[in-house]
């Protein structure tokens, strides 16, 4: 092993600290190990080479030691702590107050969390949705409302529901009005209408029953011999009430009936104004005809002697409820009930293009007055889900008809005075080719 410079023990002698004497001690080693590794021929004491240790002046060891360069951890950078004024400085203790809120502003506040801006596509749609939430409940209170003016009646006994005519998609409401005053009072009904509503088709049928059509009762044996009574079918209310009528249309027609409306003709007048009347065509002779039972309405209205009589005919005349009831009723001008029937269906058909003219406040009132004046055996769960259908319905196509067609029928005389004896086979083909083909 090479001549080792220093010995351990030298650089002990005479040190007064512990710390320093190892700090030394480390160091020696370091040196003796760069010595020997730089040496390419290092020889043991006595060799040629000692001499050439000898010359070395290690006199200078420390400086060796202290240029080498030494670790210094990095320091932390201190900002200077600007010295804040006393209060009696006056402006400058301001300006300096307002240079620190703009640090806060610049240096803190910086590092709050940004408002993140709405999406306007979305935005957008949740103004949508919220307005469409805000009129789905307007509706909702409006439809309950409307039902509310209904009078509803449970649907008395049944005596036949076996109409084979019925399918899924069409439904079949039997209108009927009355020339009483209420439908307590069980009169004849003038007015016999299936509304037949076809969702398929879009299409809505409309076919009147002439009211002297003689018809077989289904259930009903007043005199007691044991077979059921006949007679014409406008008396079927008078015997048996709705349900009898709906029965007795069952019956003799084999189509499915459920459900009706009923109006008293007087409720119908109303109806007419509320929708802000309608116009019509009237002959001459039809508005000489109808001062006979608009002579009747004056006297149930309390109206003056003469009100609302039409001095002349045309072709678009504007009539009111009054008159407009006094057309429905007509029967004896023309072809008695045959057009009789056709007017019904004609001041219905317009009643319904006028509503849908109207503006939201004179269709609510048009709704309303309608709504008070009908009775049916329609539940309110069963109205609400109808409701949902009627702006559909309203766009629907109307076609008309009437039973029995021309050359389908002979005139009778029974003990219930003259009837139309019919052919129901084709009556009943009429029904099923116009309604479910």
């Amino acid at each position: 092993m090479g001549r080792r410079i220093y010995d351990d023990d030298d650089i002990y002698d005479g040190a007064q600290n512990d710390d320093y004497a190892e700090q030394y001690r480390r160091q020696l080693e370091k040196y003796n190990r760069l010595s020997e590794q730089g040496s390419k021929r290092v020889e043991y004491a006595g060799s040629k080479y000692d001499d050439e240790y000898d010359d070395y002046d290690y006199d200078d060891f420390d400086e060796d030691i202290d240029e080498e360069e030494q670790y210094t951890p990095p320091q932390r950078k201190e900002r200077p702590v600007q010295q804040r004024p006393k209060k009696s400085a006056g402006k400058k203790a301001d300006n300096y107050k307002k240079r620190d809120k703009e640090d806060i502003k610049k240096n803190f506040g910086s590092h709050k969390q940004e408002k993140k801006k709405k999406n306007p596509i979305k935005k957008f749609f949740t103004i949508v949705l919220l307005i469409a939430l805000v009129l789905f409940i307007i509706i909702q209170v409006l439809i309950w409302k409307y039902i509310g003016d209904v009078k509803k009646v449970e649907t008395g006994e049944r005596h036949y529901t076996s109409g084979s005519m019925q399918s899924d998609d069409v439904l079949n409401i039997l209108l009927i009005g009355s020339d009483t005053r209420s439908m307590e009072e069980r009169g004849r009904t003038d007015s016999i209408i299936l509304l037949s509503i076809d969702k398929k088709s879009s299409k809505t049928t409309m076919t009147s029953f002439m009211r002297d059509t003689y018809v077989t009762f289904p259930g009903l044996d007043e005199d007691g011999d044991g077979v059921d009574d006949m007679g014409k079918i406008n008396a079927a209310n008078v015997y048996g009430g709705p349900e009898l009528l709906l029965d007795t249309i069952e019956y003799n027609f084999d189509i499915r009936v459920d459900k009706y409306f009923y109006v008293d003709f007087f409720s119908f007048a109303k109806i007419v104004d509320a929708v802000g009347g309608i116009e019509l065509a009237i002959s001459d002779e039809e508005a000489q005809g109808m001062e006979d039972p608009m002579g009747e309405q004056n006297n149930i209205f309390g109206n003056k002697k003469g009100t609302d009589y039409l001095s002349h005919g045309g072709k678009n005349m504007h009539v009111n409820g009054n008159q407009a009831l006094a057309y429905a009723r007509l029967r004896y001008v023309g072809n008695a009930d045959f057009e009789r029937t056709q007017r019904q269906r004609t001041v219905i058909s317009k009643i319904i293009e006028k509503a849908k003219t109207l503006n939201p406040i004179d269709l609510n009132n048009f709704i309303e007055t309608s709504l008070e004046s009908l009775t049916t055996n329609y539940t309110s769960g069963e109205l609400y889900l109808l409701s949902y259908r009627v702006p559909f319905i309203a766009k629907y196509k109307i076609e008309s008809q009437r039973i029995p067609e021309d050359d389908t029928f002979t005139y009778g005389s029974h003990d219930v005075g003259s009837t139309l004896d019919i052919d129901f086979d084709k009556a009943r083909g009429l029904l099923k080719k116009s309604i479910y083909e």
